[in-house]
């Protein structure tokens, strides 16, 4: 992958080049920012760059050995490490490393939840085992194949166990000659402080809705609406972008769904919130998520026009229609709470809960909230 195929972060992209120039490559360095925003394409574009034959003035040139085989996930000096749920045959990453090839050459952009789906082990717990530290060693002791630089990107370190981190401190402490390092990371809340410590923090800022809505528009058969729509609702991730474009790429029915819950809940009609819940319960599991990711977008929007007294940009005709009146129902009287009824109902979808239980724990709970303060 080379930097021009990366979606956004020209800042980043510009850094990573300079640091080349200068000779200046930390030899370990963190790539670090939400889930879903590029930072694993970012890692590789570098690694390609830095293993090019013949690398312009800011880019690999996509056409040498080098850059083809780091193409095709075989270069001898790029390793990758990656979480893999522990079972019988499968210890570390190079067990799954066919699959992992498969999977890179099919998606670009992706989080666990897609590798888990794609391995068809969700509801597992993935990690990056001491086995996992044996094989580092190893692949770190080969001399370069191609002179240049050995490569190791770990993705999601913070899925490490203890063992493992401590065996990959000791690498970055006294690392090999010609060795970089790249952890792409999510959050380093779960990461030991040492490792925090001798890395270079590279802070990734997610994507802008205009990045978002270019890629989708360039890639999707897609209206300037519905883009507009998705990248309100992605806040700053492709992933999630593209995860709504599998589930549904027309919006309608998550507005439709949405007016319906709030005008039945408003008016305490039992009878139709079980409907709207057993419709909801009916979808699919994406467009149950993105239905309560677009319930959080409206509340936002609901707010701001509240407190701030004007019409948002993020917002289609009939969405501004809708919020002329629906918009004084959300105060910081229930704010708070309608956002973490959402959240905690997407957490719980995520982690496959019975969703006809959960659509009507929560549209029964929404009737004592949106009267909240009004």
């Amino acid at each position: 992958m080379k930097f021009s195929e990366v979606v956004g972060h020209s800042k980043i992209k510009q850094l990573l080049v300079d640091e080349t120039k200068s000779n200046r490559i930390s030899h370990a360095q963190m790539f670090l920012g939400q889930s879903g925003i590029g930072k694993l394409p970012l890692a590789i574009a570098f690694s390609q760059f830095l293993l090019c034959d013949n690398p312009t003035k800011n880019d690999a040139c996509g056409e040498c050995p080098s850059c083809t085989k780091v193409q095709h996930n075989v270069h001898p000096d790029l390793h990758f490490v990656f979480p893999v749920v522990n079972s019988k045959g499968v210890k570390s990453a190079d067990d799954r490393r066919k699959d992992w090839n498969t999977f890179l050459e099919q998606n670009t952009y992706f989080n666990l939840t897609n590798w888990l789906q794609f391995t068809d082990e969700m509801g597992k717990s993935p990690q990056i085992g001491v086995e996992e530290s044996r094989h580092i060693l190893q692949k770190l002791s080969l001399k370069s194949f191609s002179g240049k630089y050995k490569i190791m990107i770990v993705w999601l370190p913070e899925k490490m166990n203890i063992a493992a981190a401590n065996k990959l401190l000791k690498v970055l402490e006294e690392p090999p000659e010609q060795t970089l390092f790249f952890l792409v990371c999510d959050s380093i809340e779960s990461i030991l402080p040492t490792i925090i410590s001798r890395t270079q923090i590279v802070k990734i800022p997610t994507l802008t809705n205009d990045d978002i809505i270019g890629y989708l528009k360039s890639h999707y058969q897609i209206d300037d609406s519905n883009a507009q729509t998705i990248a309100n609702l992605a806040q700053g991730s492709l992933v999630e972008a593209l995860n709504m474009i599998k589930g549904d790429k027309s919006q309608h029915i998550y507005f439709d769904l949405f007016v319906s819950l709030m005008r039945a809940a408003y008016a305490i009609d039992a009878i139709k919130l079980m409907e709207v819940a057993e419709n909801l319960a009916a979808q699919e599991k994406e467009n149950q998520k993105n239905f309560l990711l677009y319930g959080l977008h409206i509340f936002r929007e609901s707010l701001m026009t509240n407190y701030l007294g004007k019409e948002s940009d993020n917002l289609r005709i009939e969405e501004r229609e809708f919020l002329k009146k629906f918009a004084r129902f959300i105060n910081n009287q229930n704010i708070t709470l309608l956002s973490n009824e959402f959240n905690e109902a997407y957490y719980h979808l995520e982690r496959n809960a019975n969703p006809k239980i959960l659509f009507t724990d929560l549209v029964i709970r929404l009737t004592k909230m949106i009267k909240k303060g009004v």
